[in-house]
């Protein structure tokens, strides 16, 4: 068995006291700390002891730095001399303990406690927090680039839809902290002038975005990790996954790297996260390349059937022919048809902003291929995704020359909107249909006759 253990704890630079009474509670149930990360601090299990605990706060203390500096070693020399012993540190942090019931503390002048921990805030904390923000912020750059080019393909899919609202949650969650920080600073000066001491709680507000924030973000990330196994092949579930991990494992490979050559520690920073920064932009790059020249295959749990069609004398393609439920089939608009080689195939996405229902009827290709159709049906729960599907729907692409839409009688489909799409002066099959909680595309191969409609009404309007 395992003679040490890892914890989560969350801490603030404006919560030292928090973490030393937390600390000493572990302590008194035979927890020690041995060493402290980002999130999970390491502890010694041991015979439970009454300990007392003390963070500080020394500027010169960093994760950059080759080694311990001389003036550390000083700060560590006096301490030991007060009766504390050096625990751990993380960045400027350092951790020490005392065996004593009353110990005297060796920090005893909270206002230059203040400046030491503002020092320490500049050299690390605001230049991380400041780099975090503008590498999400360009994350939140690509994506809305994907946005702009189908925002309902992008708002009804989840895969797509939370990481995007993952990252923007990170953003604002950075710039309150650093907001937060700012006016602990203030509470703080405002507290050592009336009270001798720094302000030792955050408010209520605080706590509440931090909790809010982390549930949103285990809740989203755990959302997708599902959504990804279940509707989406192993490589997209990798590559959605590993992105954050192999970034920090890039950024500490390089800090390790450049501490083993004994690099000064604004270099190895500087460097350090222009790594981060380049790995981050070519991992994209990468990323987007992959998907626009292999896409990502989701899973396939449909039922299917494969088979080996002629398309020429000398060739031939295999082909996966589906038999999902649809709600219209061309056999409904045209009658019986003669054919045993239909693919159907239903595909829905769902968001709480929009749902998207994709349904085809396709035959296989050949010189008299029976009749084929593909029709969608938008869902949007709230009145500006409607606005922004209209707005994509009726955007004629520049690639499509000679064609327009052309506005209909709403009384044909009972819509409060529709056009017809027409191709010079030839009207086409193709019909863009707006109702009022939904919309719906219909591609047909040839314009549609009032006999269909009342079918497609029938069929499509339960």
């Amino acid at each position: 068995m395992s003679d040490t253990t890892r914890r989560i704890m969350n801490f603030r630079f404006d919560r030292y006291g928090e973490t030393e009474r937390k600390l000493e509670q572990l302590a008194a149930k035979g927890l020690f700390l041995k060493d402290c990360g980002s999130f999970l601090w390491t502890f010694k299990k041991g015979v439970p002891q009454k300990l007392k605990y003390t963070v500080t706060y020394f500027s010169e203390g960093s994760v950059f730095n080759p080694g311990i500096t001389a003036n550390q070693q000083t700060y560590f020399d006096y301490a030991k001399v007060a009766g504390w012993n050096f625990v751990t540190q993380s960045n400027q942090m350092q951790i020490f303990c005392n065996e004593a019931d009353n110990p005297v503390p060796f920090e005893t002048d909270e206002k230059e406690k203040l400046e030491n921990i503002k020092r320490c805030m500049k050299k690390s904390f605001l230049p991380s927090v400041i780099v975090m923000i503008l590498v999400f912020i360009f994350n939140l750059v690509v994506q809305f680039n994907s946005f702009q080019l189908s925002p309902i393909d992008f708002l009804s899919n989840p895969n797509r839809l939370l990481p995007a609202l993952m990252i923007l949650a990170v953003v604002i969650y950075d710039m309150y902290s650093l907001l937060n920080y700012f006016a602990w600073c203030k509470r703080s000066e405002k507290s050592i002038a009336l009270y001798g001491v720094c302000a030792k709680r955050t408010n209520a507000a605080r706590r509440i975005v931090d909790t809010v924030f982390m549930c949103f973000i285990l809740c989203s990330s755990g959302y997708i990790l599902f959504y990804l196994a279940i509707e989406t092949s192993w490589f997209g579930f990798v590559l959605t996954i590993a992105q954050i991990p192999i970034l920090m494992m890039v950024f500490r490979s390089s800090i390790k790297y450049l501490k083993k050559k004994k690099a000064s520690a604004e270099k190895n920073k500087v460097i350090s996260f222009a790594v981060l920064i380049v790995a981050d932009f070519t991992y994209l790059a990468l990323l987007m390349a992959f998907i626009m020249q292999f896409g990502f295959s989701t899973s396939d749990d449909s039922d299917y059937r494969t088979v080996d069609w002629q398309l020429t004398k000398t060739e031939s393609h295999e082909f996966r022919l589906y038999s999902d439920e649809i709600p219209l089939t061309c056999e409904d608009l045209y009658g019986p048809i003669n054919y045993d080689y239909y693919s159907y195939e239903s595909e829905t996405d769902s968001t709480f902003f929009v749902s998207k229902s994709v349904y085809r009827q396709d035959s296989l290709p050949a010189k008299d291929s029976p009749p084929e159709i593909d029709y969608e049906i938008i869902e949007p729960q709230f009145d500006f995704v409607y606005r922004l599907a209209r707005k994509e729907l009726l955007e004629i692409p520049v690639w499509r020359d000679n064609t327009s839409f052309e506005p209909m009688d709403n009384k044909t489909f009972g819509t409060v909107e529709a056009y017809q799409r027409y191709y010079g002066d030839t009207p086409t099959g193709e019909y863009t249909l707006f109702f009022k909680d939904r919309i719906m595309i219909l591609d047909m191969e040839e314009p549609l006759i009032p006999k269909q409609i009342s079918i497609i009404k029938e069929k499509l309007y339960k």
